[in-house]
């Protein structure tokens, strides 16, 4: 059951949905700014009002896809699910294996098993941006941060609110971590070549 959830994770995470909602306001993403079907290239298109919708779908989808695991084989199913859904926004079968860059699924996958690391995880984004003035360092920064605290988490067995146990988060973050990285690797290589030695 646990290989269903994370089958159906892939199913709810590879829904186009970002490219639907960007063509009822004229906007296709992926002809159009970065090719990206993701949030940021929607704020590019189609302003705030337009990433916020695609945004906010995304990380009900994540939040779908680890309700529908955890109904099928528990806590196990749960982070299956999430992987799978995140996978299938990163590698998405419906464009060809190409999709977005996970973060917003991921942010809903993270907001429904461990709640209090996505507020962590935001604060470090943020101010990672402000400091490096590059979103793809800022992210994997955050990814480094969210191994970390995962491991300190489930070590000191803290209390995770109405997410998972504590011992499921570092294989959450791990899974995640190691698929939405290779494409935060070549943004940090791209900002830094913009960047004046």
């Amino acid at each position: 059951m646990i290989v269903i959830g994370a089958i159906a994770g892939y199913a709810i995470g590879s829904m186009p949905t970002a490219v639907w909602i960007a063509r009822l306001s004229g906007i296709d993403l992926l002809q159009d700014g970065s090719g990206n079907p993701g949030a940021n290239n929607a704020r590019r298109l189609g302003g705030l009002r337009l990433a916020a919708a695609v945004l906010f779908v995304e990380m009900a989808k994540g939040a779908l896809a680890v309700a529908a695991g955890s109904t099928l084989a528990g806590d196990a199913g749960a982070v299956a699910a999430g992987f799978g859904a995140v996978a299938g926004n990163v590698y998405n079968i419906w464009y060809g294996f190409r999709g977005g860059k996970g973060l917003g699924i991921a942010a809903g996958v993270i907001l429904t098993i461990w709640p209090v690391g996505l507020v962590i995880l935001l604060a470090t984004i943020a101010l990672g941006a402000i400091i490096t003035r590059s979103s793809g360092k800022a992210t994997l920064i955050t990814l480094v941060v969210a191994m970390i605290a995962s491991l300190a988490w489930w070590l000191a067995d803290w209390d995770n609110a109405w997410g998972l146990p504590a011992g499921h988060l570092p294989a959450a973050t791990i899974a995640i971590t190691s698929i939405i990285t290779p494409k935060h690797l070549n943004d940090a290589r791209a900002d830094s070549e913009k960047t004046p030695v």
